[in-house]
């Protein structure tokens, strides 16, 4: 209830800020410069009523312009000017009017156009209404008003709009919450199996790790061997200079040897004598020995 008061209660002076402006209330502000130093603009005139016969020359009266004559001389709809001449015929009585700061008014005031005429005036009161006059105050006014109902009803929409979600999306909430449930079943196995397979894949880095470690001695091994093979192809070739430098050696003395030492004449062996068994004829003679020719040795029997 209080929320709706103060909202009615600021729509209401919204209302009268835009009437004033109409010339419908007792007060409007003052527009232009026209009346200065009279009346200056911001200010906040009250209008007291008179009746057209006690108007006289002097008077500021408050009065309204036709909509003809606005739209011909581009006046604003309620203004407030000085009365110069009253005149009277037999159709009534007409006002001429003018400005201090401006010239004569090019029409011609009726009677029935009066609203009244100033009595008094507040300084700078009527800033505030003259906003409501500029298509931007009215804009502005209407968004703040916007605003502030949404501000003070905010907990009524907000359960409507809730009335209305659950009405309209019920079962597309109901078909998403299920959704998500066999989503998060299915999430939960492929945890799972993701947890068997990332076990079994420690498993197999950790044989891997040993068998590069059971590799790496085995490496460290066949590094050792090659190297000793190669330290033993290394010995086999000093090894096989220096017998070759031995027998270098062995065959230059040799060679030295034989060109040194006179060749002799070979001993042949005496003959000897054959012993015949008991009973034996003895005509055999001894072995006579033979000569030598070109340096053999030949035997005869």
């Amino acid at each position: 209830m209080k929320k709706a008061l103060g909202l009615i209660l600021i729509i209401a002076a919204c209302v009268v800020g835009f009437l004033s402006i109409r010339g419908t209330m007792p007060f409007m502000p003052v527009f232009g410069t026209s009346m200065e130093p009279e009346l200056k603009a911001g200010n906040l005139i009250l209008i007291e009523e008179i009746s057209p016969s006690e108007v006289k020359e002097g008077d500021v009266i408050v009065f309204t312009i036709p909509k003809m004559v606005r739209e011909a001389y581009n006046y604003p709809p309620v203004i407030t000017h000085r009365v110069i001449k009253v005149r009277t015929s037999p159709a009534g009585v007409t006002f001429r009017t003018k400005g201090d700061n401006t010239g004569e008014d090019p029409f011609t005031v009726r009677p029935q156009d009066i609203k009244g005429q100033v009595s008094q005036q507040i300084p700078y009161a009527g800033f505030p209404l003259l906003f409501f006059q500029s298509p931007q105050g009215l804009i502005f006014i209407i968004i703040a008003l916007s605003l502030f109902a949404l501000y003070l009803y905010d907990e009524e929409l907000n359960r409507g709009k809730q009335k209305v979600h659950r009405g309209i999306f019920a079962p597309v909430i109901e078909e998403s919450r299920r959704t998500s449930r066999v989503v998060e079943q299915r999430i939960e196995g492929m945890e799972k199996g993701m947890a068997g397979t990332q076990q079994a894949l420690n498993s197999f880095a950790s044989a891997i790790e040993v068998y590069a470690q059971h590799l790496q001695s085995h490496t460290t091994a066949i590094q050792g061997l090659s190297e000793a093979s190669q330290e033993l192809k290394k010995g086999a070739v000093e090894q096989n200079k220096v017998l070759a430098h031995l027998l270098e050696a062995i065959e230059q003395k040799r060679l030295a040897r034989e060109e040194v030492t006179p060749p002799t004449e070979p001993v042949i062996p005496k003959a000897e004598k054959v012993k015949f068994p008991p009973g034996c004829i003895r005509s055999r003679q001894p072995i006579k020995q033979q000569p030598i020719k070109e340096g053999k040795i030949f035997w005869a029997g």
